[in-house]
Parts: C-alpha cells; sequence; structure tokens
C-alpha cells in the first residue's frame, strides 16, 4: 500500500502493539530502539494497509506508527495529546493553520471509536506533510475521500513556503575547485 497518497488517501489498521509509554521508551525523544514502531508497520504491511494507529496503554489513540493523526467531527478538529507520541513539527503546524483559518480545533484523548466514525481523518508528516485517510480497520472514513477541511488544510500547508517566517532560504553552493 502507498504510504502517502495525498490526493486519493489512504488506509489505516490498528496495531495489536501498543505505543510505549514514556515511563518506558519515551517516544517524544528521538532514538534507535523502534521495534515499538516497526512491528506494527509489519502489522500494517500484511494487511496492505498503509500505517497502523497506535494505542495508549489505557486504549486512546495516539499517533500512527510513522505519523501524528487528526479527526474532523461537525467541523471540529481534534487531535490526541501528545503524552504517548512525538510532537511532530507538521502536526503543530496544522494546529497552527487551524487557529489561522478559524477551524475550532481540540487536543485531547480521542478514542478508536471516534475516529471510525469521523468526518474526516489524516495524518501528518515531514514526508508525508497532510495525507488523507479512507479506510481505518476496513471501515470507510466519511465519504471514503479527501474531506473538504482536509483539503483547505492542505492547501494552506502548500503556501508557507511563501510565507515570510516559515521557509529558510538554503545559499547557493559555491564549489572550492
Amino acid at each position: 500500500a502507498t504510504t502517502y497518497d495525498n490526493t486519493k488517501g489512504i488506509s489505516l489498521i490498528t496495531s495489536a502493539i501498543r505505543r510505549n509509554p514514556p515511563s518506558c521508551v519515551d517516544s517524544k525523544i528521538h532514538h534507535n530502539n523502534m521495534i515499538n514502531n516497526i512491528l506494527p508497520k509489519i502489522q500494517a504491511n500484511l494487511a496492505d494497509a498503509a500505517d497502523a494507529i497506535m494505542l495508549d496503554l489505557e486504549g486512546f489513540v495516539s499517533e500512527t506508527n510513522a505519523t501524528n493523526i487528526f479527526m474532523v467531527d461537525n467541523g471540529t478538529l481534534l487531535t490526541p495529546h501528545a503524552d504517548y507520541c512525538l510532537p511532530g513539527i507538521t502536526r503543530e503546524t496544522v494546529l497552527i493553520l487551524a487557529k489561522e483559518l478559524g477551524i475550532p480545533c481540540e487536543v485531547r484523548r480521542v478514542s478508536l471509536s471516534e475516529f471510525h466514525a469521523a468526518d474526516e481523518v489524516f495524518t501528518t508528516g515531514t514526508m508525508g506533510e497532510l495525507t488523507p485517510v479512507t479506510r481505518i480497520d476496513g471501515r470507510i472514513i466519511g465519504d471514503g475521500v479527501r474531506g473538504k477541511l482536509t483539503a483547505r488544510l492542505q492547501e494552506a500547508y502548500k503556501t508557507l513556503p511563501e510565507r515570510p517566517g516559515w521557509a529558510t532560504e538554503i545559499p547557493p553552493f559555491e564549489s572550492a575547485v
């Protein structure tokens, strides 16, 4: 399955592997112990899904094995607390854009059943940017296509390199030869 299809969207499964708590191997820290991410990715690959949703020890959604995750419910954007996951740069950028665009947003514990019943779902990450999710555990999300709010946030995200303060110009390379 394609990991990042930002137009058609992707499918996710829920992993049987729980996200490790901060008291063990803190997911907010970049480290070399990636087994907690690799095993869910193997599950997703075997299920022909792009990635796997990971739950915390209490059963609430944390993130996927590789990205942060958002959902839309009646026009409100929701994302899980970053207690059990890396609080990604793209995740924070989406929260800033939502505020700028006047989109109501909540950061709280979110159950898997809320994601199953969501109007829209998308993941965020440096490589995939904002990737729509059209299926979770075989259930169609919303209309089964990229949602309007997801598309609106994707368009706003694409403008960031042109906005002051959002990009760093890289100086031209000068050969020493």
